[in-house]
């Protein structure tokens, strides 16, 4: 037998098979991602009747998966502390379980370059230094002072209502002067269920009425958000459809991120809460 020629048979054999998996890979994504708007004619139909524009970029939905995960939060160990420590940052550990950290940087980070780039990729040094684990975070958003992330599970964000997995502190100066971290281990809680497209999810909120004539969609994502405090956390897949109802003639913005459960087609308020006003949401985004 030829062991050579055999071998560069069973090369080309594999080569040939994985640029087949591949095609068929992107074949999915494409496919999941035209789905929803080739086969919901009726919708789109509603949105142009009520000149409500889709959002120009395409929807994600390579990562979006079924299923409902279950985040325990992790307790940091002695070894992870002294980590921090031995590079000269103050730690505080809270609860008896150490499952939160408070860390003080021995001297300011500046990172007004990093605030002006704002991409998730600027960030990366800096938490990569500083953050235990810090290539799970992504960058969420500002508040004053203070910078949001959350923590990523196979490339999805996961969002925690009223708390953040990791928040870093800035003084006037745009330096990191400290940050608050928890961390969660996610399981997957059940089988993989069939998802709602994010086109079912926008008929969704035309049926609820929290569209109406001349809104928006500015932004469709899939993500894990977790809204009741309990213990274990259970973070459901949900469509996030962030909308601008101000219309064109409106002096100030009016948005809003409505989330419809990717499994239940259930529909939840997310952000800002419907009782505030245009001027304190205003002020919520401007910050």
């Amino acid at each position: 037998m030829n062991w050579n020629r055999t071998k560069s048979i069973f090369i080309v054999v594999f080569l040939l098979l994985n640029i087949f998996l591949g095609w068929q890979f992107v074949d999915r994504v494409m496919e999941g991602q035209l789905q929803s708007i080739e086969q919901a004619p009726e919708i789109v139909e509603r949105l142009d009747d009520n000149n409500i524009t889709l959002p120009d970029e395409d929807v994600n939905t390579s990562d979006a998966r079924g299923v409902v995960l279950e985040g325990s939060r992790v307790s940091f160990t002695n070894e992870e502390i002294e980590q921090l420590e031995n590079s000269g940052h103050s730690v505080e550990t809270i609860g008896q379980s150490s499952n939160v950290i408070r860390v003080e940087l021995e001297d300011p980070v500046n990172i007004s370059q990093v605030l002006n780039a704002n991409t998730e990729e600027a960030f990366a040094p800096l938490l990569a230094e500083h953050v235990l684990y810090g290539e799970e975070y992504v960058f969420s958003r500002r508040e004053g002072n203070f910078l949001h992330f959350n923590q990523m599970y196979n490339q999805v964000e996961t969002y925690i209502d009223n708390d953040e997995a990791l928040t870093v502190e800035l003084n006037d100066d745009d330096e990191v002067i400290g940050y608050e971290q928890q961390r969660y281990s996610f399981s997957e809680n059940r089988d993989e269920r069939d998802m709602t497209p994010y086109m079912t999810a926008i008929r969704v909120l035309l049926d609820n009425h929290y569209l109406s004539m001349n809104n928006t969609i500015e932004h469709i994502e899939f993500g894990y958000y977790s809204l009741s405090d309990q213990t274990p956390r259970f973070f459901s897949p949900m469509w996030a459809v962030t909308v601008d109802r101000s219309g064109a003639d409106a002096e100030e913005k009016d948005m809003r991120i409505y989330l419809v459960n990717a499994i239940l087609s259930e529909q939840h308020q997310w952000y800002p809460d419907e009782s505030q006003t245009n001027e304190e949401i205003e002020d919520d985004l401007s910050e």
